[in-house]
């Protein structure tokens, strides 16, 4: 095992580390191979033909290498190991900590690491930390279309312009109060270098099949569309606070949405479509779609909105599945009433474990992404529960919170198993 200085790091972004471990590990064990005093021998230099010159750095490049199978960090050490030693528990109580940023300091990454090991240590936990290979991942779809995409397992890294970084930290089991002393110090750090963070026991991979079911209202899209409606309608102020009541969780779901529907009785149906033409999607949406498709992952909208939007979205998009509410129109006319149940938090729950049953697909591979507090039941119910743009009820009880990204965030969160089954 070679135990490295901090500061060697210091200075060499995080996603640049496996070249600079590769290479110090190279030399190092260059140096001391007993080999390295013959290369300068007059014998040696008798070699040096320009084809004899290639085949040799080849060669010693191969000899010299060293395997890397594990980094671990603790209190301003990182240990390299050329085979993975015991620092999480087999119990599978350990922890992985992903990052995902547009760009990872290797100044921010070493902070956290200190940070974190440090209070490890207080708790007379084991303060090594597991670094992972860092990774790219993309944040926008570009020159390739959906449809294009190559079979590998980054599925669209080839179609970004623009990357992010992900790194994904192993940790070992944390007690309650050691993890709550973990979540206030990612807080604060997320917000200071406006990076995204997860903490969680496992890990979705994309080299399985697996199903996202997400929110349409400010998830899928960036508005309410009932309160888009209601301000055609003359009537937006009143439902727009009630909808903020409703997402806050303060008021019962079904009811505030009935109480808003009524309101737009006598209401034209050409309004939805003025609507539905000019729907923002939320970004990265795209992007996550193409992702999940090309790995074989089925995506589904479970709405406590409207039909009428899903749909759209789901003919324009490709969502698999779309389950909302249904107006009633007649003669052209919204009536003031839904027909039928309410998609509510319990459905939407209930929505995901029927599409990974119909799918068969193991538990640990589903995923659930909302921003209301009639979400809340369905992020639990996931493997991954995420937040995005959440109510603050939302952000403080769901698995995972996106605040510093839009839906690219999602992309980088289920490319983090791809880091941990990596090699450095």
């Amino acid at each position: 095992m070679t135990q490295l200085a901090e500061t060697l790091f210091r200075n060499t972004p995080p996603i640049a580390w496996p070249q600079l471990l590769t290479l110090h590990c190279s030399t190092h064990s260059s140096a001391n191979s007993p080999e390295h005093n013959t290369k300068n021998s007059p014998e040696h230099n008798t070699k040096n033909s320009p084809e004899h010159s290639s085949e040799n750095r080849t060669e010693n490049s191969t000899e010299n290498s060293t395997v890397i199978n594990q980094v671990t960090y603790c209190q301003g050490q990182f240990h390299i190991a050329t085979q993975a030693q015991p620092v999480m528990n087999t119990d599978s109580s350990h922890y992985y900590l992903t990052l995902i940023g547009t760009t990872i300091t290797s100044d921010a990454l070493l902070n956290l690491l200190s940070t974190l090991s440090s209070l490890q240590v207080s708790a007379q936990i084991s303060g090594n930390i597991v670094v992972y290979p860092p990774a790219h991942y993309p944040l926008q779809l570009t020159s390739v279309d959906s449809h294009a995409v190559t079979n590998n397992s980054n599925p669209v890294a080839n179609n970004s312009a623009t990357q992010g970084d992900i790194v994904v930290l192993g940790l070992t089991a944390l007690t309650d109060t050691l993890k709550q002393q973990f979540k206030d110090a990612l807080a604060s750090w997320s917000n200071d270098y406006q990076i995204d963070y997860a903490l969680s026991q496992t890990l979705p991979s994309l080299r399985e099949p697996g199903v996202v079911l997400m929110d349409m209202d400010s998830t899928t899209i960036q508005i309410e569309c009932i309160d888009e409606i209601a301000k055609l309608a003359g009537v937006g102020e009143q439902v727009a606070a009630v909808t903020a009541q409703a997402m806050n969780g303060e008021l019962d779901f079904s009811e505030s949405l009935r109480s808003r529907v009524a309101t737009l009785t006598n209401c034209p149906e050409t309004v939805l479509k003025q609507v539905a033409d000019v729907m923002p999607l939320m970004p990265g949406l795209e992007l996550l779609i193409a992702t999940l498709h090309q790995a074989n992952w089925k995506v589904a909208i479970a709405s406590g909105g409207f039909t009428y939007f899903a749909k759209r979205l789901q003919d324009d998009l490709g969502f698999d599945h779309v389950y909302a509410n249904e107006l009633e129109i007649i003669a052209g006319t919204l009536t003031g009433n839904v027909i039928g149940g309410i998609v509510d938090a319990q459905v939407k729950a209930d929505t995901l474990q029927a599409l990974a049953l119909h799918y068969q697909i193991a538990p640990q591979q589903t995923v659930a992404i909302g921003d209301g507090a009639n979400d809340l039941l369905m992020l639990k119910a996931a493997t991954l529960g995420v937040a995005i743009h959440a109510k603050p009820i939302v952000q403080q009880q769901a698995q995972v919170a996106l605040n510093h990204h839009d839906l690219e965030g999602l992309v980088g969160l289920l490319q983090a198993a791809n880091c941990v089954e990596s090699s450095w």
